[in-house]
C-alpha cells in the first residue's frame, strides 16, 4: 500500500512541505494518540516529509472509536473546559453502526475551511460568506430532527433555513413537497445546499406538477455522491450553477468542484495523499485518499481514511487552478464496490453511468449477490417492460455476458440508516484494503 508521489503529477505551494512537517511534528510531540501509537513509525526528522507521512499508519474509524475524541486533543486543552466555554461541541457522524464516530466540533474552524473552499469555484467566490442559505438534507446528516411537522420559524437558524426535519423521506407527503417549493420561492436563498437525491425528488415533484421554482445563485451538493440521474432532473428545474463539495465531518471541506467540474484540493486546510489501487482493480489513476487537516485547534487528524475512491486528473484543469491535488471524479465508497465475474472492480460511479440512461428511471439499486449473480431494482415512471429490458442490457454491458442478471421494478427505494442512498453493494464481504 504505497502512496503515489503526487509531486510528479501536481504542483504544490512552496510552503506545503514546511506546513506538513510542522503538523506531523506537533502531532507526534503534543497529541496523545499519535505520540503513543505512531511515533515509533517515524523514520526520522531528517527524512523528507512525504516519506515520513507515508511511513505512518492510516487512521481508521475503528481507531477513532477506541481512542478519540480525547486522543486527538492537543496537550494542555481540556474537553470539559472547551464544552463549558462553547468552543466545541460533540457531534456524531451519520454513518451506519460500523461507521459512527464521536467528534469534537469547532464551528470557527469549520466555517474557515468552507470559506477557503469557495475560492476554488468562481460562482461561489463572488458570493458573500456566510450566504443566505437553504438546506435540503436528511435530518440525520444536518439540521433539526423532529417527527412532527415544524413551522418555518422553527427551522431557521441565523442565515440557514432547513427545508426538511424528517429523518426518513418516507414521511414526506404532498404537503411537504408543496411547503418546500413555497418556502424556496419566498425565502429566495443565495445558496441551496442539498443531498442531490433529495433535491432530485423535489425536482420530480416540480416537473410532474408543472410548478415554477426560484433558482438560487448556486446549488451545492454534499452528504452523498451525486448521481448523473439526479443531476439531469435538477438541471431541468434549476438554472443555477452546480458545485459538488467533498468533505467529511472529521476533515471539513477537502475539495470543491471548479466551474469546469473537476475537484480541487482545499490546500489551506487539507493535505491529500493518494493510494492507487492495483492495476487489476483500475489503478494507478483510481485509488483511495487519506487526508490530514491543518489548523483545527481541537482535533488533529492525520492520514484519515475518508473511505472513498477517486480518479485523479493528470494534465491540470482548464479552469487555470494548477496547485494541489485534482480529481476527475469521486467514484463512490470503497466498500460499495462491486465486481465483474472475472474480478474487475466496478465503482458506484461506473454503475451509475451504465444505468442512468434507462427511460423513466428515477432511482435504482444494484446488488451483487455472489461472484456472478446480480440484482437491479428500479424505481421510475416509465413502462415496466421497457425499464426491465433496458436494465438487463445495462447490467450485461457493465458486468459482461457471463453474469446472471435479474431486474425488479419497485414502487419505492429508500435511503439507508444514515439517510443516504447506497446504490451499489455486495451481499458478501471483501477486504477493501487488498485492492491497493
Amino acid at each position: 500500500m504505497k502512496a503515489m508521489d503526487l509531486k510528479k503529477v501536481f504542483r504544490y505551494p512552496e510552503d506545503r512541505d514546511a506546513r506538513s512537517e510542522e503538523l506531523l511534528n506537533f502531532a507526534l510531540d503534543h497529541v496523545p494518540y499519535y505520540r503513543e501509537h505512531w511515533a515509533k513509525y517515524d523514520p526520522g526528522r531528517s527524512c523528507p516529509i512525504d516519506e515520513r507521512f507515508a511511513a505512518m499508519p492510516v487512521l481508521t474509524k475503528a481507531d477513532m472509536r477506541m481512542y478519540f475524541p480525547a486522543g486527538a486533543v492537543p496537550d494542555g486543552k481540556s474537553i470539559r473546559q472547551g464544552l463549558d466555554d462553547d468552543e466545541i461541541e460533540y457531534t456524531f457522524t451519520s454513518g451506519t453502526t460500523g461507521d459512527k464516530v464521536i467528534n469534537l466540533w469547532n464551528q470557527p474552524w469549520w466555517h474557515a475551511s468552507e470559506m477557503a473552499s469557495w475560492e476554488l469555484n468562481e460562482n461561489l467566490k463572488k458570493l458573500t460568506y456566510p450566504p443566505k442559505q437553504a438546506t435540503l438534507a436528511s435530518s440525520l446528516n444536518v439540521g433539526i430532527s423532529c417527527e412532527e411537522d415544524l413551522p418555518f420559524d422553527h427551522r431557521i437558524m441565523g442565515n440557514l433555513l432547513y427545508l426538511n426535519e424528517k429523518a426518513n423521506i418516507i414521511c414526506w407527503k404532498e404537503a411537504h413537497f408543496k411547503r418546500m417549493v413555497e418556502e424556496l420561492n419566498s425565502y429566495r436563498p443565495t445558496v441551496l445546499e442539498a443531498n442531490p437525491s433529495l433535491l432530485a425528488k423535489l425536482c420530480y415533484y416540480v416537473l410532474d406538477h408543472g410548478l415554477e421554482i426560484v433558482s438560487p445563485d448556486v446549488i451545492t451538493f454534499t452528504y452523498e455522491l451525486p448521481s448523473e440521474l439526479h443531476l439531469a432532473a435538477i438541471r431541468k428545474v434549476f438554472s443555477s450553477p452546480l458545485v459538488s463539495s467533498y468533505g467529511t465531518t472529521e476533515t471539513a471541506f477537502v475539495m470543491d468542484t471548479c466551474e469546469k467540474g473537476l475537484y480541487h484540493e482545499n490546500l489551506a486546510y487539507n493535505r491529500i495523499e493518494f493510494l492507487p489501487l492495483k492495476e487489476e482493480f483500475g489503478g494507478p489513476d483510481l485509488g483511495r485518499m487519506v487526508v490530514s487537516t491543518f489548523g483545527n485547534p481541537w482535533a488533529v487528524m492525520l492520514r484519515f481514511d475518508v473511505g472513498d475512491l477517486v480518479r485523479i486528473k493528470r494534465g491540470g484543469c482548464t479552469c487555470g487552478r494548477d496547485l494541489g491535488f485534482i480529481a476527475e471524479s469521486i467514484e463512490g465508497r470503497v466498500t460499495n464496490s462491486t465486481f465483474t465475474p472475472d474480478g474487475r472492480l466496478v465503482t458506484t460511479r461506473m454503475a451509475d453511468l451504465a444505468v442512468c440512461g434507462i427511460p423513466g428511471l428515477r432511482e435504482y439499486d444494484v446488488c451483487q449477490i455472489d461472484r456472478k449473480t446480480y440484482l437491479l431494482r428500479l424505481q421510475g415512471n416509465g413502462a415496466s417492460a421497457d425499464m426491465r429490458e433496458a436494465g438487463y442490457e445495462s447490467l450485461k454491458r457493465l458486468y459482461g455476458p457471463e453474469g446472471t442478471f435479474s431486474v425488479d421494478i419497485v414502487d419505492e427505494l429508500l435511503p439507508g440508516p444514515a439517510g443516504k442512498y447506497r446504490r451499489t453493494h455486495t451481499e458478501f464481504e471483501f477486504d477493501d484494503w487488498s485492492l491497493c
